[in-house]
This record gives C-alpha cells, sequence and structure tokens, in this order.
C-alpha cells in the first residue's frame, strides 16, 4: 500500500532544510581565506631579518614568517594581520610598522596565520582558531630565548581579536595592542545579515550552529569583550579608525570600558577607516605604540 502524501511533513521538512542549506552556503562563504601573494621583504626598507617557521599550537598547522631584528635587542613584537591578505599587508602598513618598531629598539615577528600568505591551509574563523596561531608565535618567540615579559603582541582586525583571544590563555604576556577589533562576532554576523535585505533574519541564529556542525567553530567563543576581563589587569591599547565602516569604531569603545581598567588606554583615530590608522598618522602610531610598550614590557 502506497503512503499518502502529507503536505505538512513535506513543508515542516523544507522549512528545516532550506535555512539549514542557505547557512550551510553562507559559512562556507564566510569561513573561506583568500590567499594573496606576498609580493615585498623587509629587505626593501634595509631591515635585518630571517626566514622562519614555526607550528602552530595545539593543531601544529605550519605557519610562515620573518623575524626582524633589531640589534641585540630581547624583545619581541608579535604581529598578527587582518582577513584577506598577509604578514606584508600594504593597506595597513605592517613592513612600515615593524620598521618603525625595530628602530625603537624591538625585534618584530610577522608571519601569516592560517590560509593566508605561506602558511598552512586552514578556514577564517574570527580568531576562533587563529588565536592558536597567535600562540605558537609566542612558543616560537620563547624558544628564542625571550623572556614572555618582554613579548608584546600587536594585532589587526581579526589578528587583533586573535591577539586577545590568545593573551586571555597566556597569562604571562605583559600587553596587547589592539588595532580595530570588533567586541563580540555575533554582532558582525547580525550586521551582515542586517546589511543585505534579501538575506532572511533566521540565519543570525543558524549560522553558529552551522560553523560548529562543519568547522567545531564555537561563535560564542569569539568574545574579545570576554577576552578582555581575563586579560586584566595587564594592559591593552585598543586602537580604531573613527571612520571605520567594517568595524565601527563603537566596537573599540566597548572593549575599553569593558572593565573600568586603569591601565588600558583608547585612541580613536580622526578620518582612519578600517585598519588605516598607521597610515592615516604614521608618526604618531609609532610613537604612542612604541610608548605604551617601553612602559610595559619591562
Amino acid at each position: 500500500m502506497s503512503r499518502r502524501f502529507r503536505p505538512e511533513v513535506a513543508l515542516t521538512g523544507m522549512a528545516t532544510a532550506v535555512p539549514m542549506g542557505i547557512s550551510r552556503l553562507m559559512v562556507r562563504s564566510l569561513t573561506k581565506a583568500k590567499r594573496v601573494q606576498i609580493k615585498d621583504n623587509p629587505s626593501r626598507l634595509g631591515l635585518s631579518y630571517e626566514d622562519v617557521s614555526f607550528p602552530a599550537a595545539r593543531d601544529g598547522v605550519l605557519l610562515r614568517g620573518w623575524y626582524v631584528m633589531s640589534g641585540d635587542s630581547d624583545r619581541c613584537i608579535v604581529m598578527a594581520h587582518g582577513d584577506g591578505y598577509h604578514r606584508a599587508d600594504p593597506t595597513i602598513g605592517m613592513l612600515d610598522i615593524a620598521r618603525g618598531l625595530t628602530e625603537h629598539g624591538y625585534n618584530v615577528l610577522m608571519f601569516d596565520l592560517r590560509g593566508h600568505g605561506e602558511s598552512g591551509e586552514g578556514r577564517l574563523t574570527g580568531g576562533y582558531y587563529e588565536r592558536r596561531d597567535v600562540l605558537g608565535a609566542i612558543s616560537y618567540i620563547k624558544g628564542r630565548g625571550i623572556l614572555s615579559r618582554h613579548i608584546g603582541l600587536l594585532g589587526f582586525s581579526m589578528g587583533a581579536a586573535a591577539s586577545l583571544l590568545a593573551a586571555a590563555e597566556d597569562a604571562e604576556l605583559p600587553a596587547s595592542v589592539s588595532d580595530s577589533c570588533w567586541a563580540d562576532l555575533m554582532d558582525l554576523i547580525k550586521s551582515e545579515v542586517a546589511r543585505h535585505p534579501y538575506m532572511p533574519k533566521f540565519l543570525t541564529s543558524v549560522i553558529p550552529r552551522m560553523a560548529k556542525i562543519l568547522y567545531e567553530v564555537d561563535v560564542e567563543e569569539i568574545k574579545p569583550l570576554q577576552a578582555v576581563n581575563k586579560i586584566a589587569p595587564r594592559p591593552i591599547f585598543f586602537i580604531h579608525g573613527e571612520a571605520d565602516r567594517r568595524v565601527p569604531v563603537e566596537n573599540a569603545r566597548r572593549l575599553y570600558q569593558t572593565n573600568k581598567s586603569h591601565s588600558n588606554m583608547l585612541w580613536i583615530v580622526p578620518n582612519a577607516g578600517h585598519a588605516r590608522a598607521y597610515k592615516t598618522r604614521p608618526e604618531e602610531y609609532i610613537d604612542r605604540v612604541t610608548a605604551f610598550f617601553d612602559g610595559t614590557l619591562n
């Protein structure tokens, strides 16, 4: 005997399958890393450096980068780029920033996050897995004999989120500079969905579940707001462009105000877009960042 067609069952199945299918496609698109060829290196600026490689913490993804040296300095800054470029991101001015840091007596480790540049494969996870890359970089520097109290973090956008999440795990790191970081990744997901009128609102609740299913990424953990509370009372210097349209400047204010720590600093850069603070105020940027690290990496 054939079964009767039950439209209510079919509609229920479609109501479940369609959102899951759309969210699956969106998550795959949002997490796809973009590789851009590296066409520059520190020698162009007359910097002394080594090509280096090291594993990410926990999962061992091979990461590649440059260790830029400043004489016999015993201090080092880890620079972490944002998504869509690499360790020499010209839109941020990564190499120029590295030169400014070395001129002030800091070694610099510049490396490609997973899925970017010359590093191993990986998807964009908003800092969830990228924090392992930062932790791997920290371990590498310690292996070169530099003490934890002499290591600082400087992250941009996703690299800033990864750096804050890493600093929350490594209690020995004394100080971090966070440039253009978001406060809570879920807020950006909601904004991205709202920005596209053809995207149904239910995606904001389905996307995190699909990210967990497909890539074991817990979006609820990608909250620099929570990381900042774990980092306190260690100081954080928040930098953000006032004209940032990708990650609104209110994110920096929320991060700065979350725990009322008197050791934290905030610099809102007029007329600067996303991760463009250095490009907008290059000399002031280096002066402020190095002054911060001079006072904290003792």
